[in-house]
This record gives C-alpha cells, sequence and structure tokens, in this order.
C-alpha cells in the first residue's frame, strides 16, 4: 500500500508535469489569450449590459502608487449621472467588482436590460475596472489586495469624488475596505457584500481556489477555460441557475492571460494580512450579504465583520454570493435606502 507521503509526492508531480505542460504551449504559442477589444466588443454585446453599455465607456491613463510603486493605470469607467428633477443626494456611489469580473458586473443591479432601476437618475453611480481586470490594457503586476485597494483610492482621486459610497463585493469588498481605511476623507459610507478579509484555514478554501492557489501551472489556466469547465465552478455560487450572459461574461474574463494572472495571484495573496484593522473602519457600513453564500458564510465571516465594525448593520439577500445579480430589486432597495440615510 502507498505511504501518504508517497501519494502527496505522486500528487505533486502529476501537478508540476501538467504545469509545465502548460508553460510549454504558452512558450510555443506566445498565447495570451482574446485581446482587450474584442472582449469589450463582447461585453457590450451581451443582452444583461445593453443599458450599462449605451452610457458609454470612458478611458484615462494616470500614474498611480500600487503598493508604493508608481505604475500606469489605465482607468476604464461609466457614469450614469443624476438627472435634474430626479437626483435624491449630492454624494456618488462607486461600484468595486471582485475576481473574476468587470465593471459590467453591476449591470443588473442598475439596469433592467435597457431600461433603467431607480438607482439611474437618483444620484452619480460610476462602475470602473479595477487594474489588473475588466478591458483596461495596461498591464501591472504583481496583483495584491493592495495593489487593487490602491488602484480603487487612485480612480478617487482621479475624478476628485468625495463623499463616497463605496461598494464592492467578494474580493471588490476587501479592495473597498482597504481603500476606505487609506483614503478615509473620500469615503464617507461603505457597503461590503460577500467580502472577502479575514484568513481562511486549511479545508476551507473551495476547490477551484485550492487549484489556483496551489497547481504550479494554474498561471496558464486561462488555455484550458471554457464555457463547460466554468459554468459549475460559477453555478456553485448561485443560489439560482446562472443566466447564460452572465456565464458568458465570467468566460471572457477568464479568456484574456493577464485577467487570469490577476485571478490567480490575488487568489494565492487571499490571507487576512491586515484582518487586524477590520476594527478600524469608522464609515458607517452596510453589510449586505447572500445568505446561501458558500464562499465566504454569514456564520463565519458576515458576522465576524459586523461584531468588529462597531458602525454596521447586517442585512441577508435571498442569494448565493452574487445577491447584485440574484436578489436585485431587494439589493436595490437596501442600497438607496442605505446611501439616502433612511
Amino acid at each position: 500500500m502507498a505511504t501518504n507521503s508517497t501519494v502527496r509526492r505522486w500528487r505533486w508531480l502529476t501537478w508540476l508535469a501538467g504545469g509545465l505542460g502548460l508553460v510549454a504551449l504558452a512558450a510555443a504559442t506566445s498565447c495570451a489569450g482574446m485581446n482587450k477589444s474584442e472582449i469589450q466588443t463582447r461585453l457590450v454585446g451581451l443582452p444583461k449590459n445593453a443599458g450599462m453599455a449605451a452610457l458609454g465607456l470612458q478611458r484615462r491613463t494616470a500614474k498611480v502608487q500600487l503598493e508604493g510603486r508608481e505604475r500606469d493605470v489605465e482607468y476604464v469607467w461609466t457614469h450614469a449621472p443624476a438627472e435634474a428633477g430626479k437626483r435624491r443626494s449630492e454624494a456618488p456611489i462607486v461600484f468595486v467588482h471582485g475576481t473574476p469580473a468587470c465593471l459590467f458586473n453591476w449591470s443588473m443591479l442598475c439596469f433592467d436590460g435597457e431600461q433603467a432601476s431607480e438607482l439611474v437618475g437618483a444620484v452619480d453611480l460610476y462602475a470602473f475596472d479595477v487594474v489588473g481586470h475588466g478591458v483596461g490594457t495596461k498591464s501591472a503586476p504583481p496583483y495584491t489586495f493592495q495593489a487593487c485597494a490602491d488602484s480603487v483610492r487612485g480612480f478617487l482621486e482621479l475624478l476628485d469624488l468625495r463623499n463616497v459610497t463605496l461598494v464592492g463585493q467578494s474580493y471588490g469588498g476587501e479592495f473597498a475596505w482597504r481603500a476606505a481605511l487609506d483614503a478615509p476623507e473620500r469615503v464617507s459610507k461603505l457597503v461590503l457584500m460577500d467580502s472577502s478579509g479575514y484568513a481562511r484555514a486549511d479545508g476551507e478554501w473551495l476547490p477551484e481556489e485550492e487549484k489556483l492557489r496551489n497547481w504550479p501551472g494554474a498561471g496558464f489556466g486561462y488555455l484550458l477555460s471554457s464555457r463547460d469547465r466554468i459554468r459549475p465552478a460559477l453555478q456553485h455560487h448561485f443560489a439560482a441557475p446562472i443566466r447564460d450572459d452572465q456565464l458568458e461574461e465570467m468566460f471572457l474574463m477568464c479568456e484574456n492571460a493577464d485577467n487570469w494572472k490577476a485571478m490567480t495571484q490575488l487568489c494565492r495573496d487571499e490571507n487576512g494580512t491586515r484582518e487586524g484593522e477590520i476594527k478600524s473602519i469608522r464609515q458607517p457600513t452596510l453589510l449586505l450579504w447572500g445568505e446561501r453564500d458558500v464562499a465566504y458564510t454569514v456564520e463565519k465571516v458576515a458576522k465576524r465583520f459586523q461584531r468588529e465594525i462597531a458602525n454596521s448593520r447586517l442585512v441577508l439577500a435571498p442569494a448565493g454570493h452574487y445577491p447584485h445579480e440574484e436578489a436585485v430589486d431587494f439589493v436595490r432597495r437596501e442600497l438607496l435606502a442605505f446611501h439616502l440615510g433612511r
């Protein structure tokens, strides 16, 4: 009978061989995956993104300190301005997506296809691509939680946004709360949806996370990406069956080498580095959580945020990890009420 150490050795050799094979394939093909312009064309053509796409995308490159290193970051964003006669607040809402995702991850919350929701026109809404994600063409690795949080701060500085309600989901939640700690003069309120932030022990990682963290060839996984591979991994995070255009958006995010690199590097960087500072968050905080989230569960994560953030309130949505895409009406109501101080 093989010993446990022998099994582990063979498993590691298998992973290593697979990883070296992918490296060789990448070198042979010089493949960077789908280019960003093609991804953008496909994203704006998805039915779920019709309203957001109609707003148009804006671009500007800025020099930003990412973990103490000055880098060129190409910001890509969309802006739904408040409208005369409908404006209900002078303070803007800024949306911060997770991984792998992009600014269009907020389309279903802001629009019903082409039809604007009650959020649009009531306040200034901004959604942008975090560095290393979406359709921005500037590569700026290494991608860490702090670098991504710095890119959030950089976006607020670029447009000189103040008195912001910063809304972040999943990894985007951690980018957001770090930015709130680092730039409190710009962030007045915080909304965390199913956010990361705390260290996880062995055995608490999901299977796809284990592969990204431990497989030597994980950085080249985009070469094997497919809709059939992504669907079951994504469905695990949804309480309801995912739509084809939701699946397609996630697939497109995984088709580019730099986007994939960001996802892999962030998964390996997730370790609760600044969890001790969470209790220092002073902004009023809405914890808007999917009650069936399997990644960051209510009991282990949401309630810990609630205990440690003094001025926080926990609200459970009938959803999994993506309440802003599953329970859109519920999330819209809670978000707008919190932003307006009701």
